[in-house]
């Protein structure tokens, strides 16, 4: 695998740079506006320009929803671009490995560009908190970015529940003097693992976290069978079926305030009171046990509570059951830098998804190795086979001589069939660096990014169907109440 980014650096002020796009807009010179951003973006690696797109995007809500209004033809492709740049974005491809085929994008842009790729995102998916507190001088805003997992994933590439470091945390700080800088935890987690999950069964001794009473003896559900060492039941039975459903947080910002966590207190994180009594929705449970939080968990939203934190996690073991942990070998200086103002009391936690989402290891972790490939992949409902890596990777049909025809039944390698092989092969050596590195290449080749932007427009098409339900649900039980009263339609 080559590296596909450029080792050439770029002197653009990435921030400056939109901003001036940005009053453009706002002074209703929008032809101006569009023509500037399009000269700023040429030539600039695509990290810059997709931050540039995030920070118009985010600045000029308001100017650039009056133009797609309008219907200009000659800008259509540049405004359906800046629409775009509000959604889940692309995770940067970022490594600390030495080795030059390893893909680091942000290697040759300096901190203040890194910074605003990041606090880009933070505009484009935060809240007006989260966009104000990036502008104050000595303080901390932080970022996650998650790549969707299965709680049945390990790092060994079985489906043992321990969890996986595949996702970004991200420290943006902006010192007294207002320079920019940052740090980044690419080995970092956001969603629970199995090994708490209630699904995994019970023996008759194992306790329940809250209570310390023991679990009466089950066995595990499907797909739970190769958990390894379950630990205390965490979770809540939110559709009353008598299992507890883990639970995680969902996309959006959450007020966080210092606190400390486990046997060493440890500085962590967790919601401020404020961050709960606002965090309606704000958490979503897996109660359907297929180990994915989606629109198919029925009942599964509900409010936050204070126990989602940030804390460290362990080496080989994300010891997540909700929490967003961070490896060990990245948390001191993580929590260094989100710590930097002693006098920081608040800050304003971004969790945003990424394009490499819901289909990113989706083979990886439910692709037995019996199990016949798939030209177009469905979300996985329910993780199949025995979870096990295939041994050796399926042996080649002969070939044939020189100049001879191929056989009728040889199909040729598929390029998922080469991923899966060189990420099986990374995950049997313990090599994280090369299996994200694998990972992000996969997630960004098009059709893969195609097929995420289908299926979140699929589960957004249904959570506007439920909603539309639950709308004239109640809107029939409020007529069926009123009966003498008329009508009333509502917007």
């Amino acid at each position: 695998m080559t590296n596909p980014h450029a080792a050439t650096g770029t002197d653009i002020d990435i921030r400056a740079s939109a901003d001036r796009v940005i009053a453009q807009l706002q002074q209703g010179r929008q032809a101006e506006a569009l023509r500037l951003l399009e000269q700023e973006r040429r030539g600039e690696p695509q990290a810059v320009q997709e931050a540039l797109d995030r920070y118009v995007a985010a600045g000029a809500r308001d100017e650039l929803a009056g133009l797609r209004w309008a219907g200009l033809p000659e800008h259509a492709v540049a405004l359906d671009r800046l629409q775009e740049a509000l959604a889940a974005p692309r995770l940067p491809a970022f490594s600390r490995s030495t080795d030059p085929n390893v893909p680091n994008e942000l290697g040759t842009l300096s901190e203040a560009q890194q910074f605003d790729v990041y606090a880009s995102i933070v505009e484009a998916r935060g809240n007006r908190a989260a966009f104000d507190a990036l502008r104050r001088d000595n303080h901390s805003v932080l970022l996650g970015l998650r790549q969707e997992n299965s709680t049945l994933v390990s790092e060994d590439g079985r489906l043992r529940g321990t969890g996986v470091y595949d996702d970004h945390l991200v420290v943006l700080h902006r010192n007294a003097d207002g320079a920019r800088s940052l740090y980044i935890a690419e080995l970092a987690n956001t969603e629970p693992t199995a090994q708490y999950d209630h699904h995994a069964g019970s023996n008759g001794r194992r306790l329940f976290a809250d209570s310390l009473r023991p679990a009466p003896a089950r066995e595990a559900s499907v797909g739970f069978e190769h958990v390894l060492a379950p630990r205390k039941i965490e979770g809540r039975d939110a559709d009353a079926d008598g299992t507890r459903d883990l639970g995680r947080l969902q996309p959006g910002t959450i007020e966080m305030i210092g606190a400390r966590h486990g046997g060493d207190r440890h500085r962590s994180f967790r919601p401020s009171a404020a961050a709960v009594a606002e965090g309606q929705d704000m958490v979503r449970r897996d109660t359907n046990a297929d180990g994915y939080f989606t629109t198919a968990d029925l009942n599964g939203l509900e409010a936050l509570n204070n126990t989602f934190k940030i804390h460290r996690g362990g080496g080989d073991n994300t010891y997540s059951a909700g929490c967003q942990t961070l490896h060990p070998d990245r948390f001191d200086e993580f929590m260094r830098v989100a710590y930097a103002n002693p006098g920081q009391q608040r800050w304003q936690y971004v969790l945003t998804d990424t394009t490499t989402g819901l289909f990113r290891d989706v083979r990886a972790e439910v692709l037995g190795a019996d199990a016949p490939p798939r030209a177009v992949p469905d979300p996985p409902r329910r993780d199949a086979g025995d979870g096990q890596p295939p041994a050796q990777p399926p042996p080649r049909p002969p070939q044939p001589e020189a100049g001879g025809r191929p056989e009728a039944s040889h199909v040729p390698r598929t390029a998922e069939e080469d991923y899966l092989e060189r990420f099986l092969a990374a995950s049997e050596r313990g090599d994280r660096e090369a299996r994200a590195a694998m990972t992000r290449e996969y997630g960004q080749q098009p059709h893969v990014q195609a097929m995420d932007r289908q299926a979140r427009d699929g589960l957004a098409a249904e959570h506007r169907q439920a909603m539309e339900a639950t709308h004239q649900d109640v809107a029939w039980s409020e007529r069926q109440r009123m009966p003498e009263q008329p009508v009333m339609v509502r917007g």
